[in-house]
């Protein structure tokens, strides 16, 4: 019976969070496809976070290795919502050539956000250190399908003239909630 009334504190405590939680982040660490970047991971950085009636995005394409690929660019940001967004806003983002809301497959994932970035002039791209801002339409942070394989950058230019698919695993924050619920739950449990 105890295990019961601990379990749902956990579920109780883990739904407040989510309830109050204003954001998400994701770093992207894993090649799915294509060479691996440069540097050490996280060669990108995805922040969702809930706004009136939808969602603000900001992608940040993280300086690393500019010695070996000093002109590394993201060319493509793909999404997995788990409905639709229902229309979308590049804010006059000076990186953001379109934003294509539907079904699709990339490299056997599915998405139905594709972000397109300027790839020319060289000036307009999206390159290491700086950051694009847009926001999505009639979606929440918890319609973000937020699993792995849920959102994939494009990354250009690498050594040897390669590109890379590079996806996001596990949502930075929701992993540090989790150890952090669990480290709750393990000292309640030692109180008793």
């Amino acid at each position: 019976m105890k295990l019961h009334k601990h379990l749902a504190w956990v579920v109780a405590a883990m739904l407040t969070v989510a309830v109050s939680h204003a954001s998400i982040t994701f770093l992207f660490t894993n090649t799915h496809s294509g060479g691996t970047p440069g540097g050490i991971p996280a060669w990108a950085t995805m922040t969702i976070t809930d706004i009136s009636g939808g969602v603000q995005i900001t992608l940040t394409h993280l300086a690393t290795d500019t010695l070996n690929e000093p002109n590394r660019f993201i060319s493509q940001l793909n999404l997995l919502f788990n409905t639709n967004p229902t229309g979308s806003a590049t804010l006059g983002d000076p990186h953001i050539n379109n934003i294509t809301i539907g079904s699709f497959t990339d490299a056997s994932l599915s998405f139905n956000v594709k972000v397109d970035f300027k790839v020319a002039p060289p000036s307009a791209r999206l390159t290491q250190g700086l950051s694009s801002t847009f926001q999505l339409f009639g979606v929440s942070e918890v319609n973000f399908a937020g699993a792995n394989n849920s959102a994939m950058v494009h990354i250009q230019a690498l050594q040897n003239n390669l590109s890379s698919k590079v996806i996001a695993p596990e949502p930075a924050s929701l992993l540090a909630l989790g150890v952090g619920l669990a480290g709750l739950m393990g000292r309640r449990l030692r109180k008793r």
